[in-house]
Order: C-alpha cells, then sequence, then structure tokens
C-alpha cells in the first residue's frame, strides 16, 4: 500500500477499533468513567493495535438509546503526518458481538456509520496538507463521501520553493464532493482488497506550479510508469468506473522567483476511467476519455488504454483539437519559453501514439494557417525573428513551416513521432514529450 495512504486507511480502521473499546466500558462502568479510564484505555489500545501511531481523544459522550459515540475533536499522529478532525461520530456498532470476542473487526462494524467534521491533514515532507469539511460513511450502504475537499501548501509560494533544494510542484486543488459508491468496507476492514464500484469526483479546481529556477533532482532509481504504480499495491485494487465532471486545471511554470509564470489551463474537463485494477487477464486495459477547453478556446478530446498486466511499458494515446488562434498559447509561452506566437490560426488537429516497450511511435496531423513565431529578450521582452538565438524553446533548431492546409503551398505533412522514453521520465511527462516531439515535425520543414 502506498504509504502516503496509511495514515487515512489505518487510522479509520484504529479508531473504529477504540470506539469498540470505549464503548465497552460505558455499558460496564457507565458514560462517567468515559473521559478518564476510558479515554485513556482507547487510545492505549489504538497504541497497541498501531504501533508507531498516536491517538489524542477529545471529550466524549456515548448515546446507549441512538447507539452512538461522539467526540468532540480527534487527533492522530503518524509517521512524518498528522491528521485532525473536529467533531466525530460512530454509530451502529455491533456491541454485542465485540462482547463474545471472536468477532472480526468487518463483522462488528457492518452496520455502522460515521459522520466527521472539520478534517485537517498534514504531510510536511511533502510541503501540502489536505482539507475536509465532512467525511461521511455509510458499511451497510457501501458509500463514502468528502464534501469541501481542499488541497493546499503548508508555506506560500515563495517560503514553499526556499525549503525545497531542488525543483518542486506546489498543488492547490478543491473539490466540492467526492463520493464512493459499492466500497467493499468489508474487505477494506479485513485488509483484504480495495474495490468500489464508482467513484464520482464534482467540479474539482488544480493548481500546480513548477520552479524551473531550482535543477532536477537526480532520482536512484526509475519513477514508476502507471501499471506499475498499481502493481506495486499489494492488495487486489479495483475501481469499476471513475468520473470527473466539470473540472479546471491550471498549470505554470516559473523561471525566477518571484517572476510571473507562465500559464496553460483546460477548463471544462469532464473525463471517465473505467477498469481501474492491479490483477486481470492479459487482455484487460484500463480505459481513460477525456474531454476539455484549452486555454478557454479549442476543444480537445482524448482517449488512453493501459493494459493491466503488461512485461513492457505499453499503451496507446490518441486525441483531437479544434480550431483556435495559436497565440492564446502565449499565456504560457512568453514567461515559460520566452518565445512569442505573433500570429497563426489552427483549423484542426489531431494524433495517434501507440507505446510498445518504452517506445512512442505514431503520427501527428495539423492543419492550420500562417504560423509565425518570434523569440523574446528576456531583458527588454521585445520579440526577435526565428532562429535570431538559441532559446529553451529549440525553436532555433529548425526552419518553421508557414502552413500547412490543403490548398496551402506544397503537400501537407504528416508528423512523425518515434521517441524513446527516458528512464528518468515520469509517465505525463514522457506521454507529453513524445507527443510535442509529433507536433515539431508537422511544423519544421
Amino acid at each position: 500500500m502506498n504509504s502516503k495512504l496509511k495514515p487515512l486507511i489505518y487510522g479509520g480502521l484504529g479508531l473504529a477499533a477504540a470506539g469498540a473499546v470505549g464503548a465497552l466500558i460505558i455499558l460496564i462502568f457507565g458514560n462517567g468513567m468515559l473521559n478518564g479510564f476510558g479515554k485513556r484505555k482507547m487510545e492505549r489500545a489504538f497504541a497497541q493495535a498501531l504501533p508507531g501511531y498516536a491517538l489524542h481523544i477529545g471529550e466524549l459522550d456515548y448515546s446507549i438509546c441512538a447507539n452512538r459515540l461522539t467526540a468532540r475533536s480527534a487527533t492522530l499522529s503518524a509517521p512524518n503526518s498528522t491528521i485532525k478532525t473536529g467533531p466525530i461520530a460512530l454509530a451502529g456498532v455491533r456491541w454485542s458481538r465485540l462482547l463474545w470476542g471472536k468477532a472480526t473487526l468487518e463483522d462488528i462494524l457492518a452496520g455502522a456509520t460515521l459522520d466527521a467534521a472539520d478534517l485537517d491533514l498534514e504531510f510536511p515532507l511533502l510541503g501540502h496538507g489536505i482539507r475536509g469539511a465532512r467525511l461521511l460513511a455509510s458499511v451497510p450502504d457501501s458509500e463514502l463521501t468528502i464534501k469541501g475537499i481542499e488541497l493546499r501548501p503548508l508555506l506560500d509560494d515563495e517560503e514553499f520553493f526556499a525549503a525545497f533544494e531542488f525543483r518542486k510542484i506546489r498543488y492547490r486543488a478543491t473539490a466540492p464532493e467526492c463520493r464512493v459508491s459499492g466500497l467493499a468496507f468489508g474487505e477494506l476492514l479485513g485488509k483484504k482488497a480495495y474495490r468500489a464500484r464508482s467513484v464520482v469526483l464534482s467540479h474539482p479546481s488544480v493548481d500546480a506550479l513548477v520552479n524551473r529556477d531550482k535543477p532536477v533532482k537526480p532520482v536512484k532509481k526509475p519513477p514508476l510508469t502507471a501499471t506499475e504504480a498499481l502493481v506495486a499495491i499489494r492488495l487486489p485494487l479495483q475501481i469499476a468506473h471513475l468520473r470527473i465532471t466539470g473540472g479546471d486545471l491550471q498549470y505554470g511554470e516559473r523561471s525566477a522567483p518571484g517572476a510571473a509564470p507562465g500559464v496553460w489551463t483546460v477548463t471544462s474537463v469532464n473525463m471517465t476511467v473505467e477498469n481501474i485494477a492491479n490483477r486481470g487477464e492479459a487482455p484487460a486495459v484500463i480505459l481513460l476519455r477525456g474531454r476539455g477547453a484549452v486555454m478557454d478556446a479549442a476543444v480537445c478530446e482524448i482517449m488512453m488504454t493501459i493494459p493491466i498486466v503488461s512485461p513492457d511499458f505499453s499503451l496507446h494515446y490518441s486525441g483531437s483539437i479544434g480550431a483556435m488562434d495559436l497565440a492564446r498559447f502565449n499565456a504560457f509561452l512568453e514567461q515559460a519559453r520566452h518565445a512569442r506566437i505573433k500570429s497563426g490560426m489552427l483549423k484542426e488537429g489531431s494524433f495517434d501514439i501507440d507505446v510498445t516497450d518504452g517506445r512512442a511511435r505514431g503520427l501527428v496531423r495539423a492543419t492550420y494557417d500562417d504560423l509565425k513565431i518570434a523569440l523574446i529578450d528576456e531583458e527588454t521582452g521585445s520579440a526577435k525573428g526565428w532562429g535570431d538565438r538559441a532559446a529553451s524553446f529549440t525553436v532555433n533548431a529548425f526552419k518553421i513551416r508557414n502552413s500547412n492546409a490543403p490548398d496551402g503551398p506544397g503537400a501537407m505533412k504528416t508528423g512523425t513521432v518515434s521517441y524513446p522514453r527516458d528512464p528518468q521520465e515520469r509517465f505525463l511527462k514522457f506521454a507529453w514529450r513524445a507527443l510535442r516531439s509529433g507536433i515539431f515535425d508537422v511544423v519544421s520543414h
């Protein structure tokens, strides 16, 4: 299991176990002992169940008639992380099963519900934290809902980037709600599998910023591919359907501390991912479909298939983009690559790329007119002609093809992709760079 998820999953299981101990104390000794001896007993039971973790519970109350245990607050200290909650209530626990002493945790909690407010998780080593306004879980309904989700940096941007020696991505993200349906709580509580019928993330907004003024951190071993990351999860994982609706993505790169970033946006994102799993027969694939508006202009669609079981790094992805004024990309290029699109109209574009054993091969097609690109002097901000000086955007590496249209001069050109994966490249960076190589091939003579 991913170590970053352990506090979330094991913390919930341990809290349920601690709650069971507390209820037994109430049944035997009454509510008066709950906030003294009972609380200490629960905290010790939690520490014994999860070595290395510590639980501190606020004022407790138990309603026998409602079969509900409530706490004003709770704090879980885990290795490299801290989890805090406001009011939290656990109801519907089968205490009689616990009294017999032979019931499993999944049997004891088969009718349980959990309602927690004001969740706050901090991961200092990662520089980020997660907040949730409310978490609702129902074992009998196989439902888990988190409302008011926020991913945030623990410091402001300048302090955040200064805290790390190497290049880092700062994330900010919000989502009104994430709902998990068909969640197999029995298998989760028994540490047997992670299974759910569907996960729906509504109207998420993601803002990512990279500080390119610092070097990339050397890696000791190649980053995992998507398939390798799933296989690394020891227990079976299966999510039949993941859906993202009405999302917005903003990606930025800055070239110096305090400098304005170049910004790339994709809005109105709708995405589905089917058959997320880490076990399966050889033909089985994870299927992703996505659609969004690039730079608030052109509609872009993408489809990707990833084999669940593959002896090498393989996948297939294809997509298309509609008409747009290419100067829209200047919001990113001028700051991040010191280049400017002076003119250019894209009529349509498409790509089809197959990856086998870590090498991407495919075709990129684009129909466009009047494309003109200039480099920008970093000191004055003035635009120079194509190829006047070297730049990180590599525009000086080839002569530009100003038009690529059926009615234009000369034959239309189709870009060729033949891109080997650098072992240091992460999954998404590789997919983008392979596609980018085909785009460069189209616009060059």
